[in-house]
């Protein structure tokens, strides 16, 4: 198998963290847009002074936006991660996840538990994301945990 290298790896997170972005804009939007109220508030120096703050209605409106994008961001990765093994990033960069021990699809399952095994390689300094750079296999801490390779295309 050719592993995947640390940069393609970057690139790919890039390009799903600005993917992920558009998934929650909505949210953010309907939070900076929404309807606001006048209401007292102290200003940095002390002084009392007048604020908009956001309606509790714009609040949760921003918040299920929110909510319903990342929900969903997260269900179309894992979809895709299971179905063929590349998110939008992983297409665009040339490597796909595979089974370590097969060399074929991961399914749901295991797709599940890579998207959330990825906060452990956070864990410690971003340790886990910097493993492959000395990994014969190029492996991070989440395909350790899952049993799975980046490989190229």
């Amino acid at each position: 198998m050719r592993y995947a290298g640390w940069w393609q790896r970057v690139g790919a997170s890039l390009i799903d963290g600005l993917i992920g972005i558009a998934f929650a804009a909505p949210g953010l939007i309907a939070f900076i847009a929404g309807p606001k109220t006048i209401d007292s508030c102290s200003r940095f120096d002390g002084s009392p002074g007048l604020c908009e703050v956001p309606t509790g209605g714009t609040i949760a409106l921003g918040v299920a936006l929110y909510i319903i994008g990342a929900v969903s961001y997260a269900a179309i990765q894992i979809r895709k991660l299971a179905r063929n093994g590349q998110t939008w990033g992983k297409q665009a960069t040339g490597y796909r996840i595979v089974d370590a021990g097969t060399g074929g699809m991961i399914g749901t399952g295991r797709a599940i538990g890579r998207y959330f095994a990825t906060t452990l390689s956070g864990c410690a300094c971003y340790l886990g994301y910097l493993w492959p750079l000395w990994d014969s296999e190029k492996r991070t801490f989440h395909d350790m945990i899952v049993k799975t390779r980046a490989v190229r295309v």
